[in-house]
């Protein structure tokens, strides 16, 4: 087995001990010991948990922007395709949300160095795939805009504070199904309202 293929199943089998237990109840050696790796072994290619939770978000993510291509794909309406894009981050966070709840535990604090890169990674690529989809309704002329990047900023934007706001009113009560899709209901309302603005209106 060749190194790639044994950090690929590190990451494979940590995904699943973490999505089932959550991370904070996970140790390294229960990881190792579900591979039959040593300990050693397993600290050469994560240092630390935090580490390993790192290349984690970076697989998940992006097998993620890999499905939803492939279904996005499947239209030519970009208004759709964005709608799409709501529905399958929203199964992705569903269905991580054991590992995503732990980084959320830190956002009163200072992220770790080694998290802060892959953050503005992630940022940077969902950030680039709206963008790319609003340019694509720019082209067909469905949008009528002349920055594209900047719309999907705002767009973004939107998104990521109201999920904070929602999180916020709502900080007593532990998340579940129905409150992921509560705010995916509120973010397909709102995208159709800001969509059919950019059909009528320029920067």
């Amino acid at each position: 087995m060749s190194q790639d293929q044994k950090r690929e199943l590190i990451i494979e089998t940590a995904i699943r001990r973490f999505a089932h237990y959550g991370v904070s109840k996970t140790t390294m050696s229960e990881i190792a010991k579900d591979l039959s790796f040593s300990k050693a072994l397993l600290y050469y290619y994560f240092p630390d948990k935090m580490h390993l939770v790192g290349a984690i978000l970076e697989h998940i993510s992006e097998q993620n922007m890999i499905e939803y291509n492939s279904i996005s794909a499947e239209t030519n309406d970009p208004r759709e395709a964005i709608q799409l894009f709501l529905e399958k981050r929203t199964d992705f966070i569903i269905k991580y949300w054991n590992i995503i709840e732990f980084v959320l535990e830190f956002k009163n604090e200072k992220y770790p160095p080694e998290l802060i890169t892959i953050f503005e990674n992630l940022k940077r690529k969902e950030l680039g795939q709206i963008t790319s989809l609003i340019e694509s309704g720019k082209k067909q002329g469905v949008f009528k805009i002349e920055n594209s990047k900047k719309v999907a900023e705002m767009y973004l934007d939107f998104l990521i504070g109201y999920r904070k706001y929602y999180g916020s009113i709502h900080s007593n009560i532990i998340p579940d199904k129905k409150m992921f899709l509560a705010v995916l209901k509120k973010e397909k309302e709102f995208s159709v309202i800001f969509l059919n603005g950019l059909t009528c209106s320029a920067d």
